[in-house]
């Protein structure tokens, strides 16, 4: 029978660095206009987020989605919703959590998969990458990546032959986890790591 660790990250632990909002913090920044643009002026979305605090958004930059205006423009409302969605984890992961687990495996608000991992030293988020870790405040904790994740860019955490890497594996997330910050619902992480 295999183990699974629990992820237990509680938002308590994680101090903001502003009395602001996640939120406004990605705004003062000046490199997530699109992205803010697009979770205020689709209905519904910033709703999501705000109620499932604390979470973590990975935040693709303004130059993320200029790479593939052409996709967004072509994505009606509901597509969009979804696409955005895709980038916020219920709970809160630290870029050292991460570091740490080596991979985890989480569950979007999208109700998608999405992999964070370690890789040639860098913070990886299926295929892109963390350039701006651990921009913390009010509600959670934002990483700008460089890349938007797309639909069809998730591959589970790679297997390892060691019992102590079994924690690479996918589990339901459902009763597994120590920490009251868990979904019941089963839509916030995947995989759960004690640390």
């Amino acid at each position: 029978m295999k183990f699974l660790a629990t992820l237990s990250f509680l938002a308590a632990a994680v101090t903001p660095i502003a009395s602001q909002s996640i939120i406004d913090l990605a705004a003062d920044d000046g490199k997530y206009g699109t992205l803010l643009g697009a979770v205020t002026g689709t209905p519904g979305v910033l709703d999501a987020i705000t109620s499932n605090f604390p979470v973590t958004i990975f935040a693709p930059t303004d130059a993320a989605f200029a790479d593939i205006a052409s996709v967004v423009a072509g994505l009606d409302e509901g597509a969009l919703a979804t696409v955005l969605a895709g980038h916020v984890v219920k709970d809160v992961y630290t870029a050292q959590n991460v570091i740490d687990a080596g991979c985890v495996e989480l569950t979007t608000l999208a109700g998608s998969n999405i992999r964070v991992m370690v890789k040639d030293g860098m913070v990886m988020v299926n295929e892109s990458t963390v350039i701006q870790p651990d921009i913390i405040g009010e509600g959670g904790i934002i990483h700008g990546i460089d890349t938007v994740i797309l639909p069809g860019t998730y591959h589970p955490c790679p297997s390892m032959s060691s019992s102590s890497s079994s924690s690479s594996k996918k589990s339901s997330g459902k009763g597994s986890s120590s920490s009251s910050s868990s979904s019941s619902s089963g839509k916030g992480s995947k995989r759960r790591i004690m640390v």
